[in-house]
């Protein structure tokens, strides 16, 4: 079986290589991935829609903890999003591809109202924000997702039947759509301008001219920055979605990021600033792609040790790699966090790595 993923995923932007005239330019919005269903899963046990998440990769099991009702909402990883009825009342009956979104630099907000196991009161700050309306033999076309969050077999004909017998019956792209005619559709449902809940991310056409586009890219991207944005999105307007990792849809930023595991923690010395992080941790050290590195930029608060005793000891001790047993009062061993970083170095390790965020599985 083909493999496959839940979406459309973007690959990175090659200022020397890319070809984008003509593409289409939006701001990259640091939010949480979210398809809805069109409400087709809106009430349904989540154990009974065939694209739910329901299997544990690393073990081949059904997951201890599956949220028991589907909302319509799904996160890239086929996990129900739990949004308050009056939010899904007012998404209408078709596919939409999109980000949950709180505003720009909040992204640990978003994840904090949409994350959890019952629909958040504060959801009056979050908006989706669209990207598109994909046909059901696009989004859902056969194959097999299988990756580190998600696995699970699709089959187009399945869910035909299955969305068949629901009592939602959704407007849907013809086959064979373009994403302009997704955003065609889209305009037919929902207004240009941004509503209480829901509006589409503004496109900007490139120039026809190659090198003219990536000239406008980088503008383009300079603005977003300015503006305290993340980076760009780029997109061929004529290609048909497909949900694996497209050349047609390309990201574009200034930092890179990547995940590592905490595997344990250095103690912060004494600088010519004085002893501020003098029994304190000093960096995160990382188990990155079974290399060693030393994560940097975090907090005041961020660096406590759990309990005062390691933090006597790490200031009897000042930078040394603390006992296995150590633990900060915000990071775990084995717990997954998120960096930016400039580029790799030769040998695979990120250049100028900083601390971002810890990472939640969506």
């Amino acid at each position: 079986m083909a493999r496959r993923e839940f979406l459309q995923l973007a690959k990175k932007y090659n200022p020397e290589k890319s070809k984008i005239n003509g593409y289409l330019i939006s701001e990259k919005l640091d939010g949480s991935r979210c398809f809805w269903d069109g409400g087709v899963s809106r009430g349904v046990a989540t154990v009974d829609v065939p694209w739910a998440s329901l299997v544990n990769p690393k073990t081949g099991q059904r997951k201890p903890k599956i949220k028991p009702v589907a909302t319509g909402l799904w996160s890239r990883y086929g996990n129900p999003i739990m949004a308050p009825d009056w939010f899904l009342d007012t998404l209408p009956p078709t596919f939409l591809d999109g980000e949950l979104w709180a505003g720009r630099g909040k992204f640990q907000l978003c994840r904090s109202i949409v994350a959890g196991d019952q629909p958040d009161p504060r959801f009056d700050q979050i908006q989706y924000a669209l990207y598109g309306s994909p046909s059901i033999d696009r989004v859902f076309m056969s194959g097999e997702i299988k990756n580190s969050n998600f696995h699970c077999h699709l089959d187009l004909d399945r869910v035909r039947e299955w969305i068949g017998d629901s009592k939602v019956d959704p407007i849907l792209t013809r086959p064979g759509s373009s994403f302009n005619d997704e955003l065609d559709l889209l305009d037919e449902l929902l207004d240009h301008d941004v509503s209480d809940n829901a509006f589409i991310l503004r496109q900007t056409r490139l120039p026809d001219n190659e090198q003219e586009a990536h000239e406008f890219v980088e503008d383009f991207l300079s603005e977003v920055l300015d503006d305290g944005g993340e980076g760009v999105v780029i997109r061929d307007s004529d290609a048909l979605y497909t949900p694996k990792r497209v050349n047609t849809l390309l990201k574009y930023k200034p930092f890179d990021d990547a995940e590592g595991t905490v595997c344990g923690f250095t103690s912060g010395r004494k600088t010519d600033k004085g002893s501020k992080h003098l029994g304190k941790i000093g960096a995160l050290i990382l188990d990155f792609n079974g290399k060693r590195l030393e994560l940097s930029g975090l907090t005041d608060i961020e660096r406590e040790f759990l309990t005062p005793e390691m933090c006597v000891h790490a200031s009897e001790f000042p930078g040394e790699d603390m006992p296995s047993s150590f633990q900060g009062k915000h990071f775990k061993l084995g717990q997954q966090v998120t960096f930016k970083f400039r580029e790799l170095s030769d040998d695979g390790i990120p250049k100028e790595a900083r601390y971002w965020r810890k990472r939640g599985v969506e």
